[in-house]
């Protein structure tokens, strides 16, 4: 979260600085000061490369998802308790925190945020942050207990093989079944929704499936469920992509 807010904050920097040295290239322009005209112009390029860069090498939105179901993380509290019970339902202790969240979320975000662990930054953040927005304070949340619990796990778009591989393979779902994540059945060369797919082809006649949760960032939120010849739908609307 944090990188993220600072990758915005970054982008809007340089565009407020492409902005004022536009202005001034343009004003220079009318005076006549070619120098100047020069130098902001100049400006205006080094702060707008990055930018154009930055959105060129972005992820593309149609080629992201191939062939995988994908769910919208919901906010409202019903939408996301159906999420939980979807990819942890079996899980005491998952829903027992997740109800904990849901039910009394300023108690809950208190005892994270005094509690020694890898996540306690995280709820501080989302706390700081949220803590007037309560169905923020609940979806943000929920991504977070559902990771840290080894329920889903959370890659950047561009994330590596190995990494790939060896977050899936620590998934309790796939502990539990013993379900194979052998890095050799992949593409190296190819990307997260590539390799969920040849997952797919893995684990379907096992009875389970990849499941991506939408967040609108660029970030790749993967769940283990239960396989059925549709997506499953109860309150929550899923989705394939192609």
């Amino acid at each position: 979260m944090k990188e993220k807010l600072m990758n915005v904050c970054g982008k809007l920097l340089f565009a407020a600085f492409v902005v004022f040295f536009f202005w001034g290239a343009v004003e220079m322009f009318r005076q006549g000061a070619w120098i100047s005209c020069t130098i902001c112009v100049m400006g205006v390029l080094l702060f707008g490369g990055p930018l154009v860069v930055s959105r060129i090498s972005s992820p593309a939105v149609s080629e992201s998802v191939p062939l995988v179901s994908q769910i919208d993380l919901p906010t409202d509290k019903d939408s996301l308790r159906e999420l939980a019970k979807l990819v942890a339902g079996e899980e005491a202790d998952v829903m027992q925190t997740v109800e904990q969240l849901l039910e009394s979320p300023e108690a809950f975000y208190s005892a994270q945020t005094m509690r020694d662990g890898e996540y306690k930054g995280e709820y501080c953040e989302i706390w700081e942050f949220y803590h007037d927005k309560p169905d923020l304070l609940y979806s943000e949340g929920l991504r977070f207990v559902l990771e840290e619990a080894k329920v889903i796990a959370m890659f950047d778009w561009k994330e590596g093989l190995e990494e790939f591989v060896w977050q899936m393979t620590d998934l309790r779902r796939v502990q539990a079944h013993n379900l194979p994540v052998p890095q050799e059945h992949f593409d190296e060369l190819a990307d997260i929704p590539h390799w969920c797919n040849a997952l797919n082809e893995l684990w379907q006649p096992l009875g389970y499936n990849v499941m991506f949760i939408d967040t609108k960032g660029d970030e790749y939120l993967v769940a283990v469920v239960q396989y059925t010849p549709s997506p499953p739908i109860d309150d929550i609307s899923c989705t394939t992509q192609s």
